[in-house]
């Protein structure tokens, strides 16, 4: 439902932004106007034309509470619309009903995963699938919140949702993240939240839950300190003028509407290659192998902004890890954002990327373009290949890219996952390429509730990489657990073990001391002068193995 208060000449307006907002991330789902406040101010929209770009719209209701105008309307409306909802009458098994009735009238705020199956086995419900597909149902409906698939979290059966929207909106709101711009300390929550209804041990759950939604990100060098993009400063740094878009390596996405958090999001995704003083509400400064690059958001023109500067040759990998995190981003929206490419030399004429790809696979060489008032014939496989690393434009279908592309899982410490950040930032070239698929489970921790989905990745892995450490070689899961399964499947030639010595430890008398190492002189990362030389030694490393199983495969 859109709630629209009248603000003179601008309704239309309003109206529009909202309902593509709401559009981009909900789809075709059914939208009720409520033209509020109809008494204090009157107004009204275009309701023809608003109906007739957004079909989607199912009535406009004029209200006002205070006066009870339109009230029993909307209700009316808002039943007949939930009555034609999809699975609203699929048939729920009575013992889940009865668990859902139990958990709701229960006045704790949460309760632990463990705790949730010994109810359902009280009231019926023994079968642990059957226990899991009720508590995604549960999720699903805003009843009761549980992300079993995160390890991080799942241990957690949310029995109030409203009890982590509040807790992470005080955070948000909190006076003293506004003034330290969205840098937070974990004793923060301390003074922030009521100790009460946040005791100190659900704290690390919270800040686990921001980490998953993108909300903010640990600094590597202090576990206890965290980032909140979104509080940043909106002031763009001075190096930001210092990139002249007619000498850069540009593109642009453009959205029906610019999407809320969409740049913090990305500086979380993207952290690992920007520094505190570079980045900004809206913007962000990247560094990766010599290249820096300008990424802003444009709210009234609806677009983010993509220049790179610096070695010419390298200038597309950078570009290819923006691009990877910004796919990731975008997957979650309802719309696909248009792909521009600025034609070199003219940053202001942009050309779409999906139309240029269908021109090369149908044969067109040229595009002729009006510039600056002349008539010039644009290249279209070099302007592709200007944004394109090699390999990653092909013209095979998705089905035959996704049966090509290998499976490669990560095995490490937890204590070493700032380290595997900057590798899967390496990694998102070879995944742009449609190489690899990563999958890691972010947090080596021992217990047996995620362990089916470690097995299940580590089985069907192509590639398992050993991130090398004195903590990897301590890790009771990483060296008792899974290294013999993964060392068995290498064995078997299931699978390519590979070692990756992140610092200095004594591997030598480890069972994959005569596995090929990586970086491919067995200097450990840390201790490489120039750490991106180290891990595009490894990238190579990788890439290598990559080709030689695809060759085994065909």
């Amino acid at each position: 439902m859109l709630v629209l208060n009248g603000r003179q000449g601008h309704e239309d307006e309003d109206a529009e932004y909202w309902l593509e907002l709401i559009e981009s991330f909900g789809g075709n789902s059914p939208v009720i106007v409520a033209l509020n406040k109809i008494t204090e101010h009157p107004f009204d929209v275009n309701r023809g034309a608003l109906q007739q770009k957004f079909p989607n719209i199912r009535a406009f209701i004029p209200t006002d509470c205070a006066a009870e105008i339109g009230l029993d309307e909307l209700q009316a409306t808002i039943k007949q619309e939930t009555d034609r909802l999809e699975f609203l009458r699929t048939p729920f098994p009575a013992s889940w009903l009865t668990i859902k009735n139990k958990l709701a009238g229960m006045e704790k705020n949460y309760i632990s995963y463990e705790t949730y199956r010994d109810l359902c086995q009280q009231d019926g419900e023994a079968d642990t699938s059957a226990q899991d597909s009720l508590a995604n149902c549960l999720h699903s409906l805003g009843i009761a919140l549980n992300y079993k698939d995160d390890p991080r979290l799942r241990d957690t059966h949310v029995l109030n949702p409203h009890w982590v929207t509040n807790g992470i909106y005080t955070l948000l709101n909190a006076s003293e993240l506004a003034e330290t711009q969205g840098e937070m300390a974990a004793d923060c929550l301390d003074r922030t939240l009521d100790i009460q209804q946040y005791p100190r041990e659900r704290h690390g759950f919270l800040l686990e839950l921001m980490r998953k939604f993108e909300l903010c990100f640990r600094f590597a060098d202090d576990d206890s300190r965290f980032l909140i993009p979104d509080l940043l400063d909106k002031q763009q740094p001075a190096a930001a003028a210092e990139f002249d878009l007619v000498e850069c390596l540009n593109f642009c996405y453009e959205y029906p509407v610019l999407p809320e958090g969409l740049l913090p999001r990305f500086i979380v995704r993207t952290h690992v290659l920007s520094e505190h003083q570079l980045r900004w509400r809206t913007g962000v400064i990247l560094h990766f192998e010599g290249n820096r690059a300008l990424v802003k958001a444009d709210r009234a023109d609806k677009c983010v902004t993509i220049s790179v500067d610096g070695p010419v040759n390298s200038r597309r990998r950078l570009l290819a890890i923006i691009r990877s995190d910004f796919e990731r981003i975008h997957n979650s929206f309802k719309f696909t954002p248009q792909e521009l490419v600025p034609v070199p030399a003219h940053p202001d004429v942009m050309l779409p990327y999906p139309d240029m790809i269908v021109m090369e696979q149908n044969g067109l060489q040229e595009l002729p373009q009006v510039i600056n008032g002349q008539i010039v014939h644009l290249n279209i496989r070099d302007l592709l290949n200007g944004v394109d690393l090699e390999g990653s434009r092909r013209p095979d279908t998705d089905l035959r890219r996704r049966i090509d592309t290998l499976h490669l899982f990560i095995s490490y410490s937890h204590q070493d996952n700032a380290l595997r950040e900057e590798l899967e930032t390496h990694l998102k070239i070879l995944q742009r390429q449609g190489l690899i698929q990563t999958w890691s489970d972010r947090c080596i921790l021992p217990g047996d509730k995620w362990a089916t989905d470690i097995d299940a990745n580590l089985n069907r892995a192509d590639i398992i990489l050993f991130l090398i450490s004195a903590d990897f070689i301590a890790s009771q899961y990483c060296y008792e657990i899974e290294m013999p399964q993964a060392m068995a499947r290498h064995e078997s030639g299931e699978a390519v073990v590979i070692p990756i010595i992140l610092r200095p430890c004594d591997w030598r008398n480890t069972p994959f001391n005569k596995l090929g190492w990586l970086p491919q002189n067995s200097e450990p990362v840390t201790t490489w002068g120039d750490r991106d030389a180290a891990w595009l030694n490894v990238e190579r490393g990788i890439k290598a193995v990559i080709q030689e199983r695809k060759g085994d495969r065909s």
